[in-house]
Protein backbone atom coordinates (compact mmCIF):
# COMPACT_ATOMS: atom_id res chain seq x y z
CA UNK A 1 0.00 0.00 0.00
CA UNK A 2 2.69 2.50 0.97
CA UNK A 3 4.75 1.70 -2.12
CA UNK A 4 1.73 2.38 -4.34
CA UNK A 5 0.85 5.60 -2.54
CA UNK A 6 4.44 6.86 -2.77
CA UNK A 7 4.74 5.97 -6.44
CA UNK A 8 7.72 3.63 -6.13
CA UNK A 9 8.05 0.60 -8.36
CA UNK A 10 7.40 -2.07 -5.71
CA UNK A 11 7.77 -2.96 -2.07
CA UNK A 12 10.51 -5.50 -1.47
CA UNK A 13 10.36 -7.87 1.49
CA UNK A 14 13.63 -9.52 2.52
CA UNK A 15 14.04 -12.43 4.91
CA UNK A 16 17.04 -14.25 6.28
CA UNK A 17 17.31 -17.90 5.19
CA UNK A 18 17.44 -20.61 7.80
CA UNK A 19 16.14 -20.70 11.36
CA UNK A 20 14.08 -18.00 13.03
CA UNK A 21 15.56 -16.06 15.96
CA UNK A 22 14.96 -18.61 18.72
CA UNK A 23 16.39 -21.36 16.54
CA UNK A 24 19.45 -19.21 15.87
CA UNK A 25 19.89 -18.63 19.60
CA UNK A 26 19.91 -22.37 20.27
CA UNK A 27 22.31 -23.04 17.39
CA UNK A 28 24.60 -20.29 18.66
CA UNK A 29 24.43 -21.74 22.17
CA UNK A 30 25.49 -25.15 20.89
CA UNK A 31 28.52 -23.66 19.14
CA UNK A 32 29.50 -21.51 22.12
CA UNK A 33 29.13 -24.47 24.47
CA UNK A 34 31.27 -26.72 22.26
CA UNK A 35 33.97 -24.05 22.04
CA UNK A 36 33.97 -23.43 25.79
CA UNK A 37 34.23 -27.15 26.54
CA UNK A 38 37.06 -27.60 24.03
CA UNK A 39 39.00 -24.71 25.54
CA UNK A 40 38.42 -26.12 29.02
CA UNK A 41 39.84 -29.51 28.02
CA UNK A 42 42.84 -27.83 26.41
CA UNK A 43 43.45 -26.00 29.67
CA UNK A 44 43.27 -29.24 31.64
CA UNK A 45 39.91 -28.40 33.17
CA UNK A 46 36.73 -30.45 33.30
CA UNK A 47 34.45 -29.43 30.38
CA UNK A 48 31.40 -29.51 32.68
CA UNK A 49 32.85 -26.48 34.47
CA UNK A 50 33.23 -24.46 31.27
CA UNK A 51 31.51 -21.10 31.31
CA UNK A 52 29.37 -20.60 28.20
CA UNK A 53 28.91 -16.98 27.02
CA UNK A 54 25.30 -15.77 26.62
CA UNK A 55 23.81 -16.91 23.33
CA UNK A 56 21.18 -14.17 23.18
CA UNK A 57 21.81 -11.00 21.16
CA UNK A 58 22.72 -7.94 23.22
CA UNK A 59 23.77 -4.32 22.79
CA UNK A 60 27.39 -5.51 22.61
CA UNK A 61 26.65 -8.54 20.39
CA UNK A 62 23.98 -7.47 17.91
CA UNK A 63 24.39 -10.49 15.68
CA UNK A 64 20.62 -10.54 15.09
CA UNK A 65 20.91 -7.21 13.26
CA UNK A 66 23.69 -8.43 10.99
CA UNK A 67 22.21 -11.88 10.40
CA UNK A 68 18.51 -11.20 9.88
CA UNK A 69 18.42 -7.57 8.75
CA UNK A 70 21.65 -6.12 7.37
CA UNK A 71 22.67 -9.33 5.59
CA UNK A 72 19.38 -9.83 3.69
CA UNK A 73 19.28 -6.13 2.78
CA UNK A 74 22.76 -6.37 1.28
CA UNK A 75 21.61 -9.40 -0.70
CA UNK A 76 18.86 -7.17 -2.11
CA UNK A 77 21.47 -4.54 -2.98
CA UNK A 78 23.35 -7.19 -4.94
CA UNK A 79 20.22 -8.16 -6.88
CA UNK A 80 19.32 -4.55 -7.66
CA UNK A 81 22.89 -3.90 -8.77
CA UNK A 82 22.66 -6.85 -11.15
CA UNK A 83 19.37 -5.58 -12.58
CA UNK A 84 21.00 -2.23 -13.37
CA UNK A 85 24.28 -3.59 -14.73
CA UNK A 86 23.31 -2.35 -18.20
CA UNK A 87 24.01 1.22 -17.04
CA UNK A 88 27.72 0.55 -17.42
CA UNK A 89 28.65 2.40 -14.22
CA UNK A 90 28.47 1.84 -10.45
CA UNK A 91 24.86 1.75 -9.27
CA UNK A 92 23.83 4.41 -6.76
CA UNK A 93 21.45 3.30 -4.00
CA UNK A 94 19.97 5.64 -1.41
CA UNK A 95 19.06 3.84 1.81
CA UNK A 96 16.53 5.89 3.79
CA UNK A 97 16.38 4.98 7.48
CA UNK A 98 13.99 6.34 10.10
CA UNK A 99 16.50 6.59 12.94
CA UNK A 100 16.14 9.74 15.06
CA UNK A 101 18.47 11.51 17.47
CA UNK A 102 15.73 11.67 20.10
CA UNK A 103 15.55 7.88 20.34
CA UNK A 104 18.89 7.34 22.10
CA UNK A 105 22.28 8.88 22.84
CA UNK A 106 23.82 6.44 20.38
CA UNK A 107 21.50 7.48 17.55
CA UNK A 108 22.06 11.15 18.36
CA UNK A 109 25.70 10.63 17.34
CA UNK A 110 24.77 9.31 13.88
CA UNK A 111 25.24 11.53 10.86
CA UNK A 112 22.12 12.52 8.88
CA UNK A 113 23.94 11.48 5.68
CA UNK A 114 26.90 9.14 5.28
CA UNK A 115 28.44 6.62 2.92
CA UNK A 116 27.80 2.99 3.87
CA UNK A 117 31.33 1.82 3.18
CA UNK A 118 30.63 -1.72 4.39
CA UNK A 119 27.90 -2.21 1.78
CA UNK A 120 29.56 -0.24 -1.05
CA UNK A 121 32.00 -1.74 -3.53
CA UNK A 122 33.23 -1.24 -7.09
CA UNK A 123 29.79 -2.00 -8.52
CA UNK A 124 27.59 0.04 -6.17
CA UNK A 125 27.68 3.14 -4.00
CA UNK A 126 25.35 3.02 -0.99
CA UNK A 127 24.44 6.30 0.72
CA UNK A 128 22.57 6.18 4.04
CA UNK A 129 20.13 9.05 4.60
CA UNK A 130 18.28 9.64 7.87
CA UNK A 131 15.72 12.23 6.73
CA UNK A 132 13.94 12.54 10.10
CA UNK A 133 17.05 12.41 12.28
CA UNK A 134 16.36 15.81 13.87
CA UNK A 135 12.60 15.39 14.23
CA UNK A 136 10.75 15.33 17.55
CA UNK A 137 8.01 12.79 18.32
CA UNK A 138 5.38 15.46 17.77
CA UNK A 139 6.78 16.41 14.37
CA UNK A 140 6.75 12.75 13.31
CA UNK A 141 3.07 12.41 14.20
CA UNK A 142 2.14 15.68 12.54
CA UNK A 143 3.82 14.50 9.34
CA UNK A 144 1.98 11.17 9.49
CA UNK A 145 -1.30 13.05 9.84
CA UNK A 146 -0.49 15.26 6.86
CA UNK A 147 0.69 12.36 4.70
CA UNK A 148 -2.45 10.30 5.44
CA UNK A 149 -0.33 7.14 5.33
CA UNK A 150 -1.33 4.39 7.80
CA UNK A 151 0.88 3.71 10.79
CA UNK A 152 1.41 0.44 12.66
CA UNK A 153 -1.30 -0.34 15.26
CA UNK A 154 1.36 -1.35 17.82
CA UNK A 155 1.68 2.34 18.67
CA UNK A 156 -2.00 2.50 19.59
CA UNK A 157 -1.40 -0.51 21.83
CA UNK A 158 1.15 1.57 23.74
CA UNK A 159 4.50 0.66 22.18
CA UNK A 160 7.12 3.38 22.28
CA UNK A 161 9.11 1.80 19.46
CA UNK A 162 8.36 -0.68 16.70
CA UNK A 163 10.84 -3.51 16.33
CA UNK A 164 10.70 -7.24 17.00
CA UNK A 165 7.75 -8.06 19.26
CA UNK A 166 10.22 -9.11 21.97
CA UNK A 167 13.50 -7.32 21.26
CA UNK A 168 16.46 -7.62 23.62
CA UNK A 169 17.02 -3.88 23.16
CA UNK A 170 13.38 -2.95 23.74
CA UNK A 171 12.26 -0.97 26.76
CA UNK A 172 10.47 -2.79 29.59
CA UNK A 173 7.12 -1.25 28.62
CA UNK A 174 7.29 -2.64 25.08
CA UNK A 175 8.46 -6.07 26.28
CA UNK A 176 5.59 -6.44 28.75
CA UNK A 177 3.24 -5.14 26.07
CA UNK A 178 4.49 -7.80 23.67
CA UNK A 179 4.08 -10.55 26.26
CA UNK A 180 0.48 -9.48 26.85
CA UNK A 181 -0.39 -9.35 23.15
CA UNK A 182 1.49 -12.49 22.01
CA UNK A 183 1.75 -14.72 25.11
CA UNK A 184 2.55 -17.86 23.10
CA UNK A 185 5.66 -16.18 21.68
CA UNK A 186 6.76 -15.00 25.13
CA UNK A 187 6.34 -18.58 26.40
CA UNK A 188 8.59 -19.84 23.59
CA UNK A 189 11.24 -17.29 24.58
CA UNK A 190 11.00 -18.48 28.20
CA UNK A 191 11.54 -22.09 27.12
CA UNK A 192 14.61 -21.05 25.14
CA UNK A 193 15.97 -19.30 28.26
CA UNK A 194 15.90 -22.67 30.01
CA UNK A 195 17.53 -24.43 27.06
CA UNK A 196 20.48 -22.02 26.82
CA UNK A 197 20.76 -21.36 30.56
CA UNK A 198 20.70 -17.56 30.29
CA UNK A 199 18.18 -14.77 30.63
CA UNK A 200 16.74 -13.26 27.48
CA UNK A 201 18.01 -9.83 28.58
CA UNK A 202 20.74 -9.10 31.10
CA UNK A 203 19.03 -8.48 34.42
CA UNK A 204 15.56 -9.24 33.04
CA UNK A 205 14.35 -12.71 32.16
CA UNK A 206 11.44 -13.48 29.90
CA UNK A 207 9.92 -15.36 32.82
CA UNK A 208 9.84 -12.08 34.76
CA UNK A 209 8.39 -10.20 31.78
CA UNK A 210 5.61 -12.80 31.57
CA UNK A 211 4.97 -12.44 35.31
CA UNK A 212 4.60 -8.66 34.94
CA UNK A 213 2.26 -9.14 31.98
CA UNK A 214 0.05 -11.47 34.01
CA UNK A 215 -0.09 -8.99 36.91
CA UNK A 216 -1.40 -6.33 34.53
CA UNK A 217 -3.89 -8.77 33.02
CA UNK A 218 -5.15 -9.60 36.52
CA UNK A 219 -5.48 -5.91 37.38
CA UNK A 220 -6.91 -4.64 34.10
CA UNK A 221 -8.35 -7.74 32.50
CA UNK A 222 -7.30 -9.04 29.07
CA UNK A 223 -5.99 -6.21 26.95
CA UNK A 224 -8.63 -4.76 24.65
CA UNK A 225 -7.62 -3.12 21.40
CA UNK A 226 -7.45 0.67 21.91
CA UNK A 227 -9.36 2.94 19.53
CA UNK A 228 -7.51 3.59 16.27
CA UNK A 229 -5.68 6.90 16.47
CA UNK A 230 -4.96 6.68 20.21
CA UNK A 231 -1.21 7.19 19.81
CA UNK A 232 -1.63 10.09 17.40
CA UNK A 233 -4.18 11.78 19.67
CA UNK A 234 -1.70 11.67 22.52
CA UNK A 235 0.82 13.62 20.45
CA UNK A 236 -1.16 16.11 18.35
CA UNK A 237 -4.65 16.07 19.86
CA UNK A 238 -7.87 14.13 19.39
CA UNK A 239 -9.32 16.55 16.82
CA UNK A 240 -6.37 16.12 14.43
CA UNK A 241 -6.36 12.35 15.02
CA UNK A 242 -10.07 12.11 14.21
CA UNK A 243 -9.60 14.11 11.01
CA UNK A 244 -6.71 11.85 10.00
CA UNK A 245 -8.77 8.76 10.74
CA UNK A 246 -11.76 9.99 8.77
CA UNK A 247 -9.60 10.62 5.73
CA UNK A 248 -8.10 7.14 6.00
CA UNK A 249 -11.51 5.53 6.13
CA UNK A 250 -12.48 7.32 2.91
CA UNK A 251 -9.19 6.70 1.08
CA UNK A 252 -8.52 3.08 2.08
CA UNK A 253 -11.89 1.78 3.21
CA UNK A 254 -10.60 1.20 6.74
CA UNK A 255 -12.87 0.48 9.67
CA UNK A 256 -12.95 2.40 12.95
Amino acid sequence: LQARLCGVRRFEVVRAPGAVLLGRVEIRYGRLKAKAEREAREAGEHPAQAKVPPAWPSSSARWCTSDVKRGPIRTLYTRLTGELAHLGRPVRILACIGQRAAESDQRAKLAPVEIDRGASNGKRHITTWRPIHAWSDRKVWREIALSRLPYHPAYDWGNRRLSCVLCVLGCNNDLVNGARRVPELAAAYARTEVTVGADFKKGLSMAEIIRRARVLDDLEGPAARPPAGTAMAGQIGRAQANKYRSRQMVLYGLTA
